[in-house]
């Protein structure tokens, strides 16, 4: 298994994790698509965590979608890190901004994210390296990667469903006729309704809710 590589158009990340899994190998799998870059940490054969350089997986914008940081708060944060350095997520937790319950909680959730948002991906180079340690800053978390793989190929079906009727992020949606802004809805519905109200993208719409279009 060391040195293992290759490429998702011939090898699935599904067949992938349950190799690691089944072998309970420990190191790090990295996946590179273009400039995107993730890797998957596995102690003997558990998924341990999960790091990713695209910026809709970035800390920030999953604490603004999760509503535990308004565009303020994040904005003050990171321009203290600018300044001092160190993690945002200590940071927040330093200043009193946020528990660090909330902030371990969005951690694990970006985790699970980063590792599903791989099952969409269909042509990338993926390489594993041996006995690789995450780094000290890591957040750890332990997941079954027979879970993992359940909840990614329910992903992939609904992928699809979703790009039968929505083919492009730059697709503009319509209210249908009677719609009105009177009706039942959460807080999160109502302000995607405003959106598609402004006749914004489906790319512009996830931009603005801090989250990815899935």
């Amino acid at each position: 298994m060391k040195g293992i590589k290759g490429n998702l158009s011939t090898m699935s990340v599904s067949d992938l994790l349950q190799f690691l899994a089944a072998g309970r190998k420990s190191g790090m799998l990295r996946f590179d698509r273009g400039k995107l870059i993730k890797q998957v940490y596995f102690e003997k054969g558990l998924i341990i965590g999960a790091n990713s350089n695209d910026p809709k997986e970035y800390l920030g914008q999953l604490l603004i979608h999760y509503g535990k940081l308004d565009e303020g708060q994040l904005k003050t944060a990171l321009e203290a890190q600018r300044e001092a350095g160190g993690r945002l997520g200590e940071i927040l937790v330093s200043t009193g901004v946020l528990p660090q319950q909330d902030v371990l909680q969005v951690l694990r959730i970006r985790t699970l994210d980063i590792i599903y948002d791989l099952f969409l991906w269909e042509d990338a180079h993926f390489e594993f390296f041996d006995k690789e340690s995450p780094p000290d800053y890591f957040i750890r978390i332990e997941v079954d990667p027979t879970k993992v793989i359940m909840d990614g190929v329910y992903r992939i079906d609904q992928w699809k469903r979703y790009r039968e009727l929505i083919p492009s992020d730059r697709t503009i949606m319509e209210l249908v006729p009677g719609w009105t802004s009177s009706a039942k809805a959460s807080k999160e519905v109502r302000q995607i309704l405003y959106f598609v109200e402004k006749r914004m993208t489906v790319a512009e719409i996830s931009y603005n809710m801090h989250a990815a279009p899935f």
